[in-house]
């Protein structure tokens, strides 16, 4: 037989609700150790994805940051040839990758008329996340994923009447410069003239391009072709690329060659 208090409550612990108190703080126990492992759970994915995103973000941004600066560049090597200034030097920070001078391009015009034109090598490559390549070669800047790529700023071209092709020949360190530390890319001009003046337009004019960048370079006289009745391209040939401007269909053509010594200093 079940006791009373003298209030009328019962004597066995039971609660209004059928419940034992012991088996309300169990209940607690239960809530504040799911609450908690929610808790730590979602801090852990937060870190582990979050901060994988934070990284990639940064890394992105970083090359982001070179791009621009390969954008000055573009504009103070144009200086060297446009203008005739005798150097021009640029900041890069280089935030972990790596810049260095690559000789695996050859650029040749060949025409009647005029001497032929080479250069061979040439082109500044920024290393950065990934795949990601920051190139400045013959006058354009590409940023490339791998073997594909977009030209970011295009080269010294004046297609018209008279077509001005302008070439760049330029020579660089053998070592490459890598780390969290900015360098100065001083570009010094080291010769500038008039390589050729075809003012006759007797014969044809071709442009043979092996380059890394050949896909993109392809993309960009592809869409010059489309406009331009002086313009046909090629990629069934020796070289990675063949551009022909069509002697009838101009009437002068000028290349300028300018060559520039790059050097990296701190």
């Amino acid at each position: 037989m079940r006791g009373a208090d003298p209030d009328g409550g019962s004597l066995s612990g039971e609660t209004d609700g059928g419940f034992l108190s012991a088996d309300r703080g169990v209940s607690e126990t239960v809530g504040f150790v799911l609450v908690f492992a929610l808790i730590t759970s979602t801090i852990a994915v937060t870190f582990t994805v979050g901060l994988g995103g934070l990284e990639d973000a940064q890394l992105a941004e970083r090359d982001n940051n070179v791009e621009r600066a390969f954008d000055v560049l573009h504009d103070n090597f144009n200086d060297l040839s446009r203008d005739g200034v005798p150097s021009r030097s640029t900041e890069l920070r280089l935030g972990g990758g790596e810049l260095a001078f690559d000789d695996e391009s050859e650029f040749r015009l060949n025409g009647t008329g005029f001497e032929s034109q080479v250069i061979e090598g040439g082109s500044l490559t920024y290393r950065g996340a990934g795949d990601t390549r920051i190139v400045y070669e013959n006058g354009a800047v590409f940023r490339m994923d791998g073997d594909n790529g977009v030209m970011i700023r295009e080269p010294d071209l004046l297609i018209g009447d008279t077509i001005v092709y302008s070439l760049y020949g330029l020579n660089g360190p053998a070592e490459s410069v890598s780390g969290e530390r900015t360098v100065l890319v001083v570009g010094e001009r080291t010769d500038r003239e008039v390589a050729a003046d075809d003012q006759t337009a007797a014969e044809n004019v071709t442009l043979d391009i092996n380059s890394t960048q050949a896909i993109v370079w392809e993309r960009y006289y592809s869409d010059l072709a489309a406009e331009h009745e002086q313009v046909n391209v090629t990629t069934n040939g020796s070289a990675d690329l063949s551009v022909t401007f069509v002697a009838e269909e101009y009437d002068r053509l000028l290349v300028h060659r300018t060559a520039a010594r790059v050097e990296f200093s701190d």
